[in-house]
């Protein structure tokens, strides 16, 4: 019980792509989230100053992102303080949160709030327009999309989480 109290005070609201809040379904995102999250999100400081938003389907994905052979947690979020979006990514078995954008610079701003869908990008090279600028992932990555012909990857590189514009 004191758990779904927590859970419930966590989430709180969430906000979906029209604008319009919700109460959010706490059963719900129980039976959806992955046990070892809740954990993570009610004692991380970091998770605590931002909020789960639900406009992309699927809501969250899980991939090893950091190739430790265990599987991370990323969602689309909002700060809370100034309502910058970005992606919050949780590293399984370090329980380590990390936010990109959210008031933190990236390559397309300090916030995603211009997202139109996301995906986990798994091709081996990342390129920039007429492949001027190639990077090779070692790991799945994250695509936030921004339109037909750009796009912010978010990736690991070994040591931190970055990001590379993607034109075509």
């Amino acid at each position: 019980m004191k758990t779904n109290l927590l859970f419930a005070a966590f989430i709180g609201f969430i906000s979906f792509s029209n604008g319009v809040h919700s109460q959010v379904d706490t059963t719900l995102l129980q039976n959806n989230i992955p046990a070892w999250v809740l954990p993570v999100l009610e004692k991380s400081e970091i998770a605590q100053k931002h909020q789960l938003l639900t406009p992309f389907n699927p809501f969250y994905f899980e991939a090893d992102f950091t190739g430790d052979n265990m599987v991370d947690i990323a969602f689309y979020v909002e700060n809370k303080i100034d309502k910058t979006k970005g992606v919050m990514i949780i590293n399984n078995g370090k329980n380590l949160v990390y936010v990109i954008g959210c008031g933190t610079a990236t390559d397309m701003g300090s916030s995603l709030s211009w997202a139109k869908r996301w995906f986990i990008y798994r091709n081996r090279y990342i390129m920039n327009g007429g492949n001027k600028n190639k990077i090779t992932l070692k790991y799945p990555a994250i695509q936030v999309i921004r339109s037909e012909t750009k796009s912010l990857v978010i990736y690991w590189n070994g040591k931190k989480y970055k990001t590379f514009i993607q034109e075509s």
